[in-house]
């Protein structure tokens, strides 16, 4: 029986991104792939497929946690995650290596921004909007209702709202770092179709009724094929102002997504469907990253648990 041929890990991961990767994902996303792509090649260059097992995975993550916090580390996980999972399931391993791996991670600084906003905070938000035209608030509000990304909410264009059946089509991105326009998605997992509520199809319809169906609503268009450069520290820091005036946690617009899945989760929104609504690869994704929410409904759940195990116990 012939042997089979010895591949090193970086090598075939840097296969991979070519295959699955080029032209399928965003440009940003496809450059965070060749950075862990450069990582690997610093922690494990030596390293074959054949001797991937899950004590030599942990080590490469232990290895990369050393200097990156825990949710940067959890980031690297995923990228290098969905490479490995496609050498499972072609069987050049026998095994998934990544099965129940420990994410470590250093510390994170302590003047940095929480992630997410209170239910109460967010709709102190909200109230104080100006909504009477299309502005940066309108921005903060549909980001904050649909959990989309920066890139996307930039990319929005009339045509994507089906006022019919309140529906919202996210199929496209802003390259707002080239200003070169509209571009892919973060990857194929991220075209999705959402609900919508009430408010944006009362008051977001009339605003946008005469704007030109394909071109994008929050940026300004120059010339025929020239539009205003578009810097997401701009919007951060507009929100932040918006924060502070209002005496609630400084959060930057991305974690105004989170916060969006938050409230979702906390109001008994199925794993599942926050996953699709935010357009992630998998639920697995949503899960870790939403573990700290997760866990807090557990407690909860605990309590109820016990609460009705007793009544049970004085009604005998």
């Amino acid at each position: 029986m012939a042997r089979k041929k010895k591949i090193l890990f970086c090598e075939y991961y840097e296969e991979w991104i070519e295959t699955y990767k080029v032209d399928a994902v965003a440009g940003v996303t496809l450059k965070k792939y060749y950075i862990t792509l450069k990582h690997l090649k610093d922690i494990c260059p030596n390293l074959y497929v054949s001797d991937l097992d899950r004590r030599t995975y942990q080590k490469i993550i232990n290895e990369y946690a050393k200097t990156h916090e825990k949710q940067t580390t959890m980031d690297f996980h995923h990228q290098v995650k969905a490479c490995i999972q496609d050498l499972f399931h072609d069987r050049l391993i026998e095994i998934d290596p990544t099965y129940k791996c420990v994410i470590k991670g250093m510390s994170p600084k302590q003047n940095k921004r929480k992630k997410f906003l209170q239910k109460d905070e967010l709709a102190n938000l909200i109230k104080a909007l100006d909504l009477s035209e299309v502005n940066k608030d309108w921005f903060l509000l549909i980001v904050a209702k649909t959990g989309l990304r920066y890139a996307e909410a930039l990319a929005l264009t009339p045509a994507d709202f089906d006022w019919t059946n309140n529906l919202l089509t996210v199929n496209k991105t802003w390259d707002y770092k080239n200003n070169s326009g509209f571009s892919k998605t973060k990857t194929t997992s991220s075209m999705r179709v959402i609900a919508i509520d009430w408010q944006i199809v009362g008051q977001f319809q009339p605003l946008i009724a005469n704007l030109p169906e394909n071109e994008p609503i929050f940026i300004e268009k120059l010339g025929a094929n020239s539009y205003k450069r578009q810097f997401n520290s701009t919007i951060n820091n507009y929100l932040l102002s918006k924060c502070r005036k209002l005496e609630i946690t400084e959060i930057s617009l991305h974690a105004l997504r989170h916060t969006h899945a938050s409230v979702l989760l906390a109001a008994g929104v199925s794993i599942h469907t926050i996953s699709a609504r935010l357009g992630h690869a998998d639920v697995g994704v949503t899960q870790e990253t939403y573990a700290h929410v997760l866990d807090d409904l557990q407690r909860k759940d605990d309590q109820k648990m016990l609460s009705a195990l007793m009544q049970l116990s004085q009604e005998v």
